[in-house]
């Protein structure tokens, strides 16, 4: 019989978070191994394949040629030194690459590596496991639309001049393609240097290092803040105790006990003879039509000035002065009328009614 186990919703969500973890860590290390890469090794080469598959290579005395089958003899020594340990750009002619346009929607622009991925198998006789392709810069095309091309080849085909250049000690080999007519080469395939691997792991176990450095860290502090925290919790017992016995002043002189009772009672006074600003707005919206956007809105004592764009500006006087909620409504400003706008542009001043007067 078959015993299962069935994890519990605390355990699925901490192996959700150490999955999410250990995903940054690698993510970070690999950052940091090829900057690390990129710092060290020297200055890239370009082995650039011409006719009948030579390749040559620009030495300092010169231009060296060779070739990279299985079956070629040994590299000349001044080209075994030249490539050792360094960033190899492999410029292949164009003859080993289909080129194919594809036309996308603008809006692809952001996915452009996933969607030419998922289209290879129907533009090249490849899938996208069995290819090296890239692709040219999106160029702007008619009907909102991006014109691109995509050169692709078997990874087959070019595997075992890689193989070749690693064999004398290449670092990372960037595989590129020039077609005729064509500005920029196309990158087709990066392989990473032979030591990445091993690079990603030291910045790994260093990233590990430094991160259970500061968790010890932070526990120390915590210890630390636990024990000062007993001061600090009879501070703040000390605190809310004086405000609460603020608060208790206030309420007596609130209720005419105290000296300031008459001021917070002239407070109270005026809070509900004043306007109300929200209840405002909300006369303004039932009184405004429909077509009347309000953009600027300044209220002091009883009136209320309103600025903004309407179809029928001449008619909102008549509309304000109509209601139960404001009176003597006039315009500050003349009306005016801006170019690309569909209404007119008011200013108008009015008494506002409420909310005591309207209550009448």
């Amino acid at each position: 019989m078959t015993q299962m186990t069935t994890l519990s919703p605390t355990s699925l969500s901490l192996a959700r978070l150490l999955d999410a973890f250990s995903a940054f860590i690698d993510l970070a290390a690999g950052f940091g191994a090829d900057l690390r890469g990129r710092l060290t090794r020297g200055a890239a080469v370009r082995v650039v394949e011409g006719e009948a598959g030579v390749f040559t290579l620009a030495l300092p005395d010169g231009t060296a040629a060779f070739r990279l089958d299985h079956a070629a003899a040994p590299l000349l020594p001044e080209v075994a030194a030249a490539l050792k340990g360094r960033e190899v750009e492999l410029a292949l002619d164009s003859g080993r690459f289909l080129f194919r346009p594809l036309e996308l929607p603008r809006g692809a622009a952001a996915f452009l590596d996933g969607i030419v991925r998922s289209q290879i198998d129907r533009l090249t006789p490849w899938s996208a496991a069995e290819a090296a392709y890239g692709f040219t810069p999106p160029e702007d095309a008619p009907d909102d639309r991006l014109a691109l091309t995509v050169a692709a080849t078997a990874r087959a085909r070019i595997s075992p001049l890689i193989d070749r250049l690693k064999a004398q000690g290449a670092g990372a080999i960037r595989v590129t393609t020039q077609p005729d007519g064509m500005g920029a080469p196309i990158r087709v395939l990066d392989h990473a240097a032979s030591g990445a691997a091993s690079g990603v792991a030291g910045v790994r176990r260093v990233l590990l290092a430094v991160l259970g450095g500061a968790a010890g860290a932070a526990l120390l502090a915590l210890v630390v803040s636990g024990l000062v925290g007993g001061s600090l919790d009879a501070e703040l017992d000390d605190i809310t105790q004086r405000i609460a016995a603020q608060r208790r002043a206030m309420v007596a002189a609130r209720d005419g006990q105290g000296g300031a009772g008459g001021q917070l009672a002239a407070l109270e006074r005026r809070k509900r003879e004043a306007p109300a600003t929200v209840l405002v707005l909300e006369a303004l919206s039932q009184v405004l039509p429909d077509d009347t956007y309000v953009t600027e809105l300044q209220m002091e004592g009883d009136k209320v000035e309103v600025a903004g764009v309407s179809r029928e500006a001449a008619a909102l006087v008549r509309l304000l002065e109509q209601s139960r909620q404001f009176a003597e409504a006039t315009f500050v400003a003349p009306t005016t009328r801006a170019a690309g706008e569909a209404g007119e542009r008011f200013h108008i001043s009015a008494r506002i009614l409420l909310p005591m007067e309207a209550m009448r």
